[in-house]
């Protein structure tokens, strides 16, 4: 026998060797499950201002959580008063700086602000904003549109870009009438932030429809547009991209040239610019082009347009260039800054006369230098952007909130009275409210205490801007029905995957485990010390059935069985008449009377007992 051994020792060992099971038992359970613990892609709910959250900080254009450094963009709050009024409101970061500020003189029931924020450090920022009411104070939170929480700022941002040209187009750009033309557009965000566009078309045509399939919001956008006509003609189409930063614009024109049968549409190519470029007001640009016809070219013709929604406010460059030119200077000292393209227009000698046409990328006149914030985005053609919910988003609480942001175009202002607002073609324009960051620029708001049912619903804005210029956007959302996910348990309508159920509450069955074992061990040990100290020798039984015990239980019967022996005998009576034989009774079990003769010899033999001892009787 080892004589380092002990009974401690090999307790110790034995209590060490139970917790590293049971510290080791959360890593089997995950290997079990064998998913990816990461409950950083889990859905975000958007925080809306409420009684549970006075006070919302916001960022309308930009993704939080991807802040180019060194870039200044707006942030909005909105505070609702929770009891005499708010007297004002308070944002610092987590270092105590203060990002903005205000006092109102008169207690407010709400509030809405914009101010800028201009991050100079890559990290993670804490917004701490407090809300005071006099004396009483509550904190805001945090909300975006996003599938991200808090606000982090990253060294660089990349703009989205186009994934696809309108070469793939199916057939091709240049159709017959009545022939089905279509193209699906695709583009991605490096950083995942959601893509905005904004679409146009030839003026006062529609016969291209488009439907989005992917509609931006985590990072891909993918539109299919699709059409045919009747009406040969040279048609137009751009798309104007970017994910809330101005720099980050890209646009993809493209020309359509529907032919009919007995001629065929000039098709123009711009060969310069070639890609969108910035020309310094004052600067010349030169715009060079190609063109083919089946027919004679008579001329060209050269302007430069902010949008193409309305072609009358088109300015004109010139509109007589000879057949044979196909490249033209111009200065631009007298055109105001702002996002252009060129277009160059071909007419043939046809009758009817049909007109090809071609588009140049976007080309930037930079006139006198404003200072604006990196996240306002001037388009030549009025937006809807920034949309919430979005398709993609996965909904479970029925009182959703809508938002969406309004812009203008470009040096022109919202007209609010256009402003039109629907769900599910309900008209509920009168029940929407607006954070007004300029007169070029809304936040849209619809909250309603109604509860939407399960299912798709589609909502609907429009609006026009004082360039009579309109813009509209229509998208769809689902709400989802309780218990849609098999791999979720719902608690409070709250959805969580179940592979975190497990790990968690396997994790709690084992502290519980961890902390009763080392308990359970100490009481059985003590017990087994006890037993060990104990006298082991058997102690005879006791018994309670005794001949003894059983002759007290009936000595009160033999009693009154001699007292009656002891009375004297009387005479019979002479008419009395003589016994009669007694009959042999067949013997039977009676235990009273056996234990009467065994208690009559008992007792016989201490009578005999207490004669011999007893000492006689003196005589008198």
């Amino acid at each position: 026998m080892n004589k380092n051994y002990s009974p401690q020792s090999a307790k110790r060992n034995f209590l060490m060797l139970s917790f590293f099971l049971v510290l080791c038992l959360p890593l089997i359970v995950w290997q079990v499950v064998n998913e990816n613990f990461d409950i950083r892609n889990m859905a975000f709910e958007q925080i809306e201002v409420s009684k549970e959250n006075p006070c919302v900080i916001s960022f309308p254009n930009v993704n939080p959580y991807t802040i180019e450094v060194n870039k200044t963009v707006r942030m909005q709050v909105e505070g609702i008063a929770q009891g005499s009024g708010i007297t004002s409101i308070l944002i610092t970061d987590s270092t105590g700086e203060e990002i903005f500020s205000k006092t109102y003189e008169n207690e407010s029931s709400e509030i809405a602000e914009t101010f800028e924020f201009t991050p100079t450090t890559s990290k993670s920022y804490e917004i701490i904003g407090t809300l005071s009411e006099g004396s009483y104070t509550s904190a805001c939170v945090i909300s975006s549109p996003y599938d991200v929480k808090g606000v982090r700022v990253v060294a660089s941002n990349s703009a989205p870009e186009f994934t696809s040209t309108p070469i793939d187009s199916t057939p091709s750009q240049d159709i017959d009438t009545d022939i089905a033309y279509e193209y699906t557009l695709t583009a991605t965000d490096p950083e995942g932030d959601m893509i905005n566009y904004v679409f146009s078309f030839t003026p006062n045509e529609d016969w291209m429809k488009y439907t989005v399939i992917n509609d931006g919001s985590n990072g891909n956008l993918k539109i299919q547009f699709k059409g045919s006509t009747s009406q040969p003609a040279s048609y137009l189409a751009n798309v104007f991209i970017h994910d809330g930063y101005s720099k980050h614009l890209r646009s993809q024109s493209w020309i359509v040239s529907v032919n009919p049968a007995e001629n065929d549409v000039p098709r123009v190519t711009i060969l310069s610019p070639w890609e969108a470029l910035s020309v310094t007001q004052g600067k010349n640009l030169t715009v060079k082009w190609a063109a083919s016809d089946q027919n004679a070219i008579t001329h060209y013709e050269l302007y430069l347009a902010q949008s193409l929604q309305d072609e009358t406010k088109w300015q004109s460059i010139d509109k007589d260039i000879a057949y044979n030119i196909e490249e033209y200077t111009l200065n631009t000292e007298n055109i105001s800054g702002g996002i252009y393209q060129a277009i160059i227009k071909a007419p043939d000698n046809q009758d009817p006369v049909l007109i090809g046409q071609g588009i140049s990328p976007p080309i930037t006149i930079i006139g006198k230098e404003i200072d604006t914030p990196d996240d306002s985005v001037t388009l030549p053609e009025p937006q809807i952007i920034n949309i919430s919910p979005t398709s993609e988003d996965s909904i479970t609480n029925a009182l959703v909130t809508i938002r969406a942001s309004l812009l203008s175009s470009q040096d022109s202002q919202i007209d609010e009275d256009s402003i039109l607002f629907k769900i599910d073609n309900k008209d509920l324009t009168s029940n929407i409210k607006f954070n007004k960051i300029s007169d070029s620029e809304y936040t849209l708001i619809f909250q309603t205490e109604e509860e939407f049912d399960i299912g798709l619903h589609k909502v609907e804005i429009s609006f026009t801007d004082s360039e009579d210029l309109q813009s509209s956007k229509s998208w769809t959302f689902t709400i989802e029905g309780k218990q849609t996910d098999p791999d979720k348990f719902y608690f409070f309508d709250y959805g969580i995957t179940k592979s975190i159920v497990y790990v968690v509450g396997g994790g709690l069955l084992l502290i519980i485990l961890a902390l009763a074992i080392p308990l359970i061990l100490v009481q059985v040990w003590k017990d087994d010390e006890e037993t060990s100290g104990t006298d082991d020798t058997l102690t005879p039984p006791t018994h309670t059935n005794t001949v003894e015990n059983i002759v007290n239980k009936n000595q009160t019967i033999d009693t009154e069985q001699k007292f009656s022996k002891l009375q004297p005998l009387t005479q019979p009576e002479k008419d009395t008449p003589p016994p009669t034989t007694l009959q042999p009774q067949p013997k039977t079990e009676n235990t009273e009377e056996d234990l009467e003769i065994l208690y009559q010899k008992i007792k016989d033999e201490k009578n005999i007992s207490t004669d011999n001892d007893t000492p006689p009787e003196p005589i008198l």
